[in-house]
């Protein structure tokens, strides 16, 4: 009867070993069953917040480009043959009334912008350049810029609006212009279909 009890102990051990060895492996597979499921919602939740981080940015690209042809032709008269046309000199006191009548009139549009839906548009570069020519046209007013200062401050804008909008600058290859606006006109043009 010894044998066979040691035999049944045994039987016994293998089998609980079994049942535990089992019980381990589904413990195993159950853990790695929900770490999958983790990656895979986190990897559901990379993708959401990257197709809404798209959609966002495709908006706000669309928002802008609309919006900012109102500022640009804001500065036109900035450009040399437009303030020769309004009689503008280099210093205010030298000006034609029209000319600093279009300054003052350029610095209360900026103070619209910047507090209309179109200054929540913008990056914090081109707020903090449309900031700083407002005060450049309210210098200008007191003689205390000449007007290429205010044109070099106008120009930074215009280049700050420009970035916003993606616009690469002259020193960008032609060839990767072309690319980019590609690239822009197929996202353009799958948002209308």
């Amino acid at each position: 009867m010894k044998i066979e009890f040691i035999t049944a102990v045994v039987a016994l051990i293998v089998s609980i070993s079994g049942i535990l060895v089992n019980a381990l492996q589904l413990n195993i597979q159950r853990r790695k069953l929900k770490d999958d499921r983790r990656q895979w919602e986190r990897a559901v939740e990379r993708g959401i917040t990257q197709a809404i981080f798209q959609e966002t940015s495709i908006k706000l690209y669309e928002a802008r480009l609309r919006e900012y042809a109102s500022v640009w032709s804001l500065l036109k008269i900035t450009a040399r043959y437009e303030w020769q046309r309004l009689g503008g000199a280099q210093w205010a006191k030298d000006s034609h009334q029209d000319a600093v009548e279009a300054v003052q009139k350029m610095a209360d549009e900026l103070t619209n912008i910047a507090y209309d839906s179109l200054g929540l548009l913008m990056s914090e570069e081109s707020r903090t350049h449309l900031t700083g020519l407002r005060r450049c046209c309210g210098a200008f007013k007191k003689n205390k810029m000449t007007f290429e200062e205010l044109a070099g401050q106008a120009h930074w804008f215009k280049h700050s609006l420009r970035a916003d909008l993606h616009i690469p600058s002259k020193s960008i290859e032609n060839e990767e212009f072309k690319k980019y606006t590609e690239m822009i006109n197929e996202l353009l043009q799958s948002d209308r279909n």
